[in-house]
């Protein structure tokens, strides 16, 4: 009896300390991944030529740049409002300090699932449903992708005398890739009504119909819909998508501010071109946190299109990286400690 009862905590054991390796296997791969990818970017250089290249960062480019970087939330503040209706009269600037939460999320949490987190925070704000944050993020990112794939499509055809055959090529798939992603923001209604009659089909089916949480994910999928629903208007995509491309622009315009600091003068027409593929690799949920590996590897391809060389284009990228997190964790910041000394005012 001894006998099996120690065996069986012996397998209890085993399983736990399994499940425990596991869940911590699941936190650290992201790290793990970024680490990787950087590695494998930064080990003909080393670090001591990051180094080097950081601590004689030019403090008044470094300041410009962190001025853009504000006003960058500030038109994100502004595409928000057109398509989130709020509680009570908000005023658009009054979303500039999500803004740079949703910006820190995204830095600091692995592949991007800052997004998931910041519907909470935006409900703890202002009482949004978490359902209608969900809906206008997708829509925003959409946004995201149409203003910087348009912003490319420009500014390639301003510098098109200095581009590869492969830039030439990277041209035409971003092309291509308009097309559907328009036809995509045109039916995302549609799409969200034929989901919601899928996901109750599969409720019936696998029957869970019934159960609380069923329940409460089905009022969440009805929240995402009946928002999309509500955006669906064409003068609100319009000015999304205006505020969009002003939000883009002043995000190459810190990158640029950024270049400048680190004594690498870059015309703002280059920065646009080569940082599209830091952005577009970035949105990736890939397995990375802060965009290290992702970022750093877009940004060298889509520079080393453009003539630069190498190891220039990967030393810039993981600078870059490293002065906008540190814009953003000082930006988090003083957000989170006015919000702290708000509460002690109530």
């Amino acid at each position: 009896m001894y006998t099996t009862a120690g065996f069986f905590l012996k397998r209890l054991a085993s399983s736990y300390q399994s499940l425990s390796i596991r869940h911590i296997g699941r936190h650290l791969l992201p790290y793990l991944g970024s680490a990787f990818i950087l590695w494998l970017l930064l080990r003909p250089f080393g670090l001591h030529a990051i180094w080097e290249l950081l601590r004689q960062v030019n403090g008044y480019w470094l300041s410009a740049g962190f001025g853009w970087y504000l006003l960058t939330n500030v038109c994100r503040a502004y595409r928000f409002s057109t398509l989130l209706p709020l509680r009570g009269a908000v005023n658009p600037l009054g979303l500039v300090p999500d803004m740079v939460i949703l910006s820190f999320l995204n830095n600091v949490l692995p592949a991007r699932t800052g997004e998931l987190f910041f519907p909470i925070w935006l409900r703890r704000r202002h009482q949004t449903p978490i359902g209608q944050s969900l809906a206008v993020l997708f829509i925003t990112r959409l946004f995201d992708f149409l203003a910087v794939a348009s912003l490319f499509l420009i500014f390639t055809f301003l510098v098109h005398d200095r581009l590869t055959i492969v830039a030439q090529q990277a041209i035409l798939a971003t092309a291509a890739i308009l097309l559907p992603a328009l036809g995509l923001l045109a039916i995302l209604p549609w799409l969200g009504q034929r989901g919601l009659l899928l996901f109750d089909w599969l409720l019936v089916k696998m029957g869970l119909a019934g159960y609380p949480f069923s329940q409460r994910l089905r009022q969440l999928e009805e929240q995402v819909v009946m928002a999309v629903v509500q955006a669906h208007q064409g003068r609100a995509y319009f000015k999304t998508f205006l505020w969009s491309l002003l939000a883009w622009l002043c995000t190459f315009a810190w990158f640029t501010c950024f270049l400048q600091a680190l004594a690498l003068p870059t015309p703002y027409t280059f920065v646009v071109v080569g940082a599209t593929f830091a952005v577009l690799a970035n949105a990736i949920p890939f397995i990375t946190v802060g965009g290290f590996g992702a970022h750093d590897a877009g940004w060298a391809f889509g520079f080393s299109l453009l003539g630069m060389a190498w190891e220039t284009a990967v030393i810039t990228g993981f600078a870059v990286n490293v002065l906008t997190i540190i814009v953003s964790i000082i930006s988090s910041g003083g957000v989170l400690l006015a919000d702290y000394l708000r509460k002690i005012g109530q």
